[in-house]
This record gives structure tokens, C-alpha cells and sequence, in this order.
């Protein structure tokens, strides 16, 4: 029955996605396996593959779980634009997904809404059979957010935050971002004593969160409760760190449902109740749409930008003579913020989009209903877009990278995290401006996780 379906998805018009084929011999590399040629279509071996579509292409694949490629995505990059446009990449739940590389493919892959969609109904597929039923509530609650749905939905939902992130709106908020950071940094000045801190707990993580739930009206006490509950967010890897997920969420949501209805009973300044009036005014959001909302905010308004000051930190601190170039000329910092996104990439990955009709891609069919992603992080290392891209320069300009994404689905948040990074690092360098890295740099460990690059702690000295 399975390879008669195949057979009727094949006669389908199948029509060619714009990218040059780019295919060479790829060099061997640890992490990296070779294609698994078969001789014919062949049932799929679990319920999410029977949901993802077939993955019997004849790539190289390669664990961007692994540890190897979190420690350093580089090489495995490397091989990748070897190998062409398209690559097989192993995800946790999801097994082994076709996988985009290059700059072009990927931008258009994001920006084509059309033929490559967020929400699975819109490929005709439903959930796989037998998920609903065992997945806890909370995960489908907050699952259902705007990431996750296209064309007038979407636009609906981003229409409600949109105007709190217009980048007049984002740099009234300067000086309440570069009172929060003074903050941290006068604590952390008082707690250093002799020996080193960690600057991604104790900084690098705490100052963004500040910034999110002042945005959204969350009390500043309640601070350390998210840093418990999404902990394990940080090292999502499989089914086990999955489950371990559930405790946290649960009380995150019974919290905001709380908020909420504190927000509808006495209203205080915030986002949160600005969407509780959007709610309330007209049915333009639902309760469920509202806490996927400030959920999504939430975690998405401090995880990146943790990672990106972190990691940019540690990009600076590796590379002397661009740290002093920056420091020395702090006009630079719009150029050096863009250059830190693109080479450290925090983000690696886009989110699985559903192709919605037959096409070919680097002389592989595509059926409808294949899941897909785009690798943003190897599309920020593209030869052809960047020149010398494994070089970091914080001075190359134009710099389109793609850690924010492109098309409808770019990050919301971007020019926030980008005016806190700016203010992170200037605020940090100029108190601390001997501060050093308190390890050899081979001690430095990077968490098992997909698809956001994140350290497992940043230990400074600060003088």
C-alpha cells in the first residue's frame, strides 16, 4: 500500500525550487555518514517518520545533535557545502530530516510561505496518529503559538506585539536596559570577591530575563521561578529531556494564567495586559492564543539573547584583536553585533516547515507533506554571500545574515536583542575591562542541544 501511494505522489507536476546544484565529493569527518542508498521505496519505520514523509534520499547525513557539532559546528559546515545544497541532518523525535546549506537556498526556503509552510494542515498533514492523546496539555498549549501558523492567523497574532518591538519603540528602551544591566554588574562587582563568576548565570542569562518581564509587566521577583521552571528547555535533546520538561511547564502556565486574570482585574503597565485587552476588546485573541503568546515571549525574548552575549563574549575574548577594535570605538558596535550573530550563530536552525507541493531540490524529489529545515548556521558560513566567512570581522559590511531568519517568520525580537547585546558588552567592557576567561580555553563545555548553540557556564575573571 505504501509504495503504491509513492507511486501516485510521483506522477504529480513537480515543480524546480530555485538553486544551483553544487554537488563534489565529501571529504570523510567523524560526524558524518555516508548515503544510505536503497534499492526502492520502503515503509516508514516509526510514527513520525510515517508523519514527516519518506527521508530515503541519497545524502550524507550528519548529527547536529551530536557533541562534536555542538563544540564546533565549523568543520561539520565545511562539509556540508561540500556536499551541495541539500543534506540529510538527524533531529531528535523527528529522526533524519532533508536539510538546506546554502545562503540562497535557505533565504529562499524562509521566504517562500507559498510552498513551504509553518503549520503541517496547510500540507494536508494532520497530527501523527496516537500524539494528541499522550502529549501532556501543557505542551499542546504552548505549542500553538504564532511560530506555528501562516497567512492571515499569523498576521493576526503579530499584529497584536508587533508595534512593542518597532525599533522607535525598542530604543525608548535604552535607558531602562542600561539601568538593568549597571545592576547585575554592580551585584556581580560585590559577589566577585577573589575568585571568578560565572558570567552566563550570573549575567549573560539573568539580565535578559529582566528586560523580557519588564516588557511585559511580570514582577521582578518572580524572576528566579523562570529560571527553574525553563531550565530544562536548555538541554532538550530526546524523549527523556522532554518528559523532564513537564514539571516546569506545568507551573509556568498555572503562573501566567494567574497573571492574567490579575492583569483583567486590576491592570498594570505591560505587554501582558495590553494583550489582555486585545482579548477582552473584540475576541481578536483567545485565552489559549494569549498564553502561547506570552509564553513564546517569554522564552524567545531571553534563551536567544542569552546565547548570543554569551557566546559573542567568548568570540571576543578568542579573538583579541577584533575585542580591541570594538572597545577602543564603540560606533562600531551596530556592525560588530551583526558580525557576532553571523559567526557565532546562536541560533542554528530554522523550525520544520511542511512543503506543500511536489518540487525538486538538488536533483532530489520532494513530496508533499516532507518535512524540511534550513540551517542557518551553515547558510551564515556561505562562501558566495560572505567573504571570508570563518574569519570573524567586525567590521564587514553588508552582513545579511540569517540568525534572525528572513521572510514572515523573521525573529520579532531582533532589534531588542540587538540593542541588548550592544549594551551587555559596552557596559561589561567598560566596568570591567581586564575581565578574562578563568579556564583554558579547552576547559569551556557547550550544552547537548538542538539546534541553539549555548555554553554549559562562562567562568571570568573580572580584574
Amino acid at each position: 500500500m505504501w509504495g503504491a501511494k509513492r507511486e501516485n505522489d510521483q506522477k504529480r507536476p513537480v515543480s524546480r525550487f530555485r538553486l544551483s546544484r553544487k554537488g563534489c565529493e565529501c571529504s570523510p569527518f567523524d560526524i558524518v555518514s555516508k548515503p544510505r542508498h536503497r534499492s526502492g521505496p520502503r515503509p516508514p519505520t516509526d510514527l513520525f517518520e510515517r508523519f514527516c514523509g519518506l527521508t530515503d534520499m541519497d545524502l550524507p547525513v550528519f548529527d547536529i545533535s551530536s557533541d562534536e557539532f555542538q563544540a564546533d559546528p565549523l568543520p561539520a559546515v565545511r562539509q556540508m557545502h561540500q556536499a551541495g545544497e541539500l543534506v540529510n541532518v538527524k533531529v531528535p523525535l523527528f529522526g533524519c530530516l532533508p536539510a538546506l546549506t546554502r545562503y540562497r537556498a535557505v533565504d529562499d526556503f524562509l521566504r517562500d510561505s507559498k510552498r513551504f509552510a509553518r503549520s503541517g494542515k496547510a500540507a494536508g498533514k494532520r497530527s501523527p496518529p496516537g500524539l494528541n492523546w499522550w502529549m501532556p496539555k501543557v505542551f499542546r498549549a504552548f505549542a500553538k503559538n504564532m511560530l506555528a501558523t501562516d497567512g492571515a492567523d499569523h498576521r493576526r497574532l503579530r499584529s497584536l506585539v508587533d508595534q512593542a518591538f518597532l525599533k522607535r519603540n525598542v530604543d525608548s528602551m535604552r535607558p531602562g536596559i542600561t539601568r538593568i544591566a549597571d545592576t547585575f554588574l554592580d551585584d556581580l562587582e560585590r559577589q566577585q570577591g577573589d575568585g571568578p563568576v560565572d558570567l552566563l548565570d550570573d549575567f549573560c542569562r539573568q539580565f535578559p530575563l529582566a528586560v523580557i518581564c519588564e516588557l511585559l509587566g511580570l514582577p521582578d521577583e518572580d524572576r528566579p521561578r523562570f529560571t527553574r521552571w525553563f531550565g530544562s528547555l536548555g538541554r532538550f535533546r530526546g524523549w527523556w529531556s522532554f518528559a523532564q520538561m513537564i514539571p516546569g511547564l506545568i507551573r509556568a502556565r498555572a503562573y501566567l494564567l494567574e497573571q492574567f486574570r490579575s492583569c483583567r482585574n486590576s491592570p498594570r503597565p505591560g505587554l501582558i495586559t495590553q494583550l489582555v485587552l486585545a482579548e477582552q476588546q473584540g475576541g481578536r485573541l483567545s485565552e489559549p492564543e494569549l498564553l502561547a503568546m506570552v509564553f513564546l515571549l517569554l522564552v524567545a525574548g531571553h534563551e536567544t539573547t542569552t546565547h548570543l552575549i554569551s557566546n559573542g563574549l567568548l568570540a571576543l575574548l578568542d579573538h583579541e584583536d577584533q575585542k580591541r577594535q570594538l572597545t577602543d570605538d564603540w560606533s562600531l558596535a551596530p556592525t560588530a553585533i551583526d558580525e557576532l550573530l553571523r559567526y557565532t550563530s546562536p541560533v542554528q536552525m530554522s523550525k520544520v516547515r511542511y512543503a506543500t507541493e511536489a518540487m525538486e531540490i538538488s536533483g532530489q524529489v520532494i513530496h508533499p507533506g516532507q518535512m524540511m529545515i534550513g540551517l542557518l548556521v551553515a547558510a551564515n558560513f556561505d562562501s558566495d554571500q560572505f567573504s571570508d566567512p570563518f574569519h570573524l570581522d567586525l567590521q564587514r559590511s553588508p552582513n545579511r545574515h540569517l540568525s534572525f531568519g528572513s521572510g514572515i517568520h523573521v525573529c520579532l525580537g531582533m532589534k531588542l536583542a540587538k540593542l541588548e547585546t550592544a549594551i551587555a558588552l559596552e557596559r561589561l567592557f567598560t566596568r570591567f575591562p581586564s575581565l578574562y576567561l578563568a579556564c583554558d580555553r579547552k576547559e569551556i563545555r557547550w550544552r547537548s542541544r538542538i539546534g541553539l548553540r549555548s555554553l554549559e557556564s562562562l567562568p571570568i575573571r573580572l580584574q
